[in-house]
């Protein structure tokens, strides 16, 4: 089963996701956040090093609370029978008391000036040992009402502007003091634009008295030393080629290194589905990861849509780079659309897929998925061992048909003919399909 998971998050970290904001600490020690105590589940598969770091953590549940969007995906964030499963020591899992104020940490990803208009809001599961079951919460105003101290501003950052990236938001939530002793399931949420959801799950052991911040029971039992985990594959691995989905982009075959003297020139191959007209908005920014813009910008955006297609857009560097960046993709639509950075037309963006480069003196394509963690092919790293075994499941079930169906048979028929339900059963074939989440930021796989 924990292979099953790691390939999942692995290939979640393929798709190129288009990041707002994630919880990445679920227990800070102080309002700074110097330590951090808790962490969401299965953060080890692919930790979002350094800080803001996009790595498909961005869950996007699709609906509204009262739509039922209250649900933990399936992939990255699959829950454990063992619930320490989903932690390490590295990593571990938050350990509350009831009642308790609890300091959680998020990246403002350029939102940090989105006010109370779009709160955050901390989801509490339905009970101990109930795993991710959040189906008594129907209305975000009537739970709010019920729990104020489940609500607090998004924009509590440092630096509180728009367009800083990693600048580090926090808030402080107060857990109801009737909660009963044992494991719960959590949902940090946010709503960004209109109808535009973000959520992250995570687990917690909650006391009923005393001892916050202590252990949670059990030893954190993941497995981190898993070959395919996303968190252990070379840092510039090619994304999974796949379609972009709908008003989203894929960046395909991105550079490991990036030419960085000023005047050299990158193409970018990305696919869309777009419904309308979207701009496409190329950069590069460094180096070492600041937000200095070296090249593209809304000059060198291009306009696409609506349908699909591939597109292919150049970013310059205006500049000499060193050390390492980011090529960053972004889009808006049209109306929101400006080249005049004073109307900040990336308020509206609809989605980033941001690419950590290294600057070099020549342009560098990504390194191959190794083929022992390639779903199908190979045995190591988990992938191999997991098709194979439902493999050998699929032929076990399909024996045991083919031989009942026989049995029946010859006890009533002595022509020799192999029934033809019999044969239908053995030659049957079956397709192995994964399914993916969102993700690396690089947010690919």
């Amino acid at each position: 089963m924990s292979q099953v998971i790691f390939l999942l998050a692995w290939f979640s970290v393929l798709r190129p996701s288009l990041s707002h904001s994630w919880i990445s600490c679920t227990d800070c020690l102080d309002s700074a956040c110097t330590t951090c105590r808790g962490y969401a589940r299965n953060w080890f598969t692919q930790p979002s090093i350094p800080f803001s770091q996009d790595q498909g953590w961005d869950r996007r549940p699709g609906k509204s609370v009262a739509a039922g969007g209250l649900f933990c995906d399936d992939s990255k964030q699959v829950a454990h029978a063992n619930v320490q499963d989903g932690y390490t020591d590295t990593y571990p899992m938050a350990s509350y008391t009831a009642g308790q104020t609890v300091t959680m940490q998020w990246p403002a990803k350029n939102h940090a000036t989105v006010g109370f208009q779009r709160n955050t809001q901390l989801f509490i599961g339905k009970g101990p040992g109930l795993g991710d079951d959040f189906s008594h919460i129907t209305s975000l105003d009537a739970y709010v009402s019920e729990y104020p101290g489940l609500e607090q501003t998004y924009s509590n950052c440092v630096p509180n502007q728009a367009g800083v990236d990693g600048a580090p938001c926090s808030g402080d939530f107060t857990l109801p003091s009737d909660l009963a002793e044992g494991f719960y399931s959590f949902i940090w949420w946010w709503e960004f634009n209109e109808g535009e959801y973000y959520s992250t799950c995570f687990d917690a052991w909650v006391s009923s008295s005393g001892g916050g911040g202590a252990p949670a029971p059990g030893a954190p039992s993941g497995n981190d030393s898993d070959e395919c985990l996303a968190a252990n594959l070379p840092a510039d691995v090619c994304p999974k080629e796949e379609e972009a989905a709908a008003d989203g982009i894929v960046l395909s075959l991105p550079p490991s290194k990036l030419n960085g003297a000023a005047g050299s020139s990158y193409t970018a191959t990305v696919k869309y589905d777009f419904s309308k007209k979207i701009f496409i908005v190329p950069e590069v920014w460094g180096p070492d990861g600041s937000n200095d813009f070296i090249g593209g910008d809304l000059d060198a955006a291009m306009a696409f849509g609506p349908g699909k297609g591939t597109a292919s857009l150049t970013v310059t560097l205006d500049k000499d780079a060193v050390g390492e960046g980011q090529l960053n993709l972004w889009t808006v639509a049209e109306e929101h659309f400006s080249t005049d950075v004073a109307d900040e037309p990336w308020a509206n963006e609809l989605g980033r897929i941001p690419w950590s480069v290294k600057f070099g003196d020549a342009n560098v394509a990504c390194t191959s998925i190794p083929v022992a963690c390639k779903g199908g092919e190979g045995g190591g790293g988990g992938g191999g061992q997991v098709t194979g075994i439902l493999v050998a499941v699929l032929v076990a079930v399909l024996l045991m048909v083919s031989a009942f169906f026989g049995v029946r048979w010859s006890s009533k028929n002595c022509t020799g003919t192999v029934p033809k339900m019999a044969m239908k059963a053995t030659t049957k074939t079956s397709k192995h399909q994964w399914k993916d989440g969102n993700g690396i930021d690089s947010s690919y796989l």
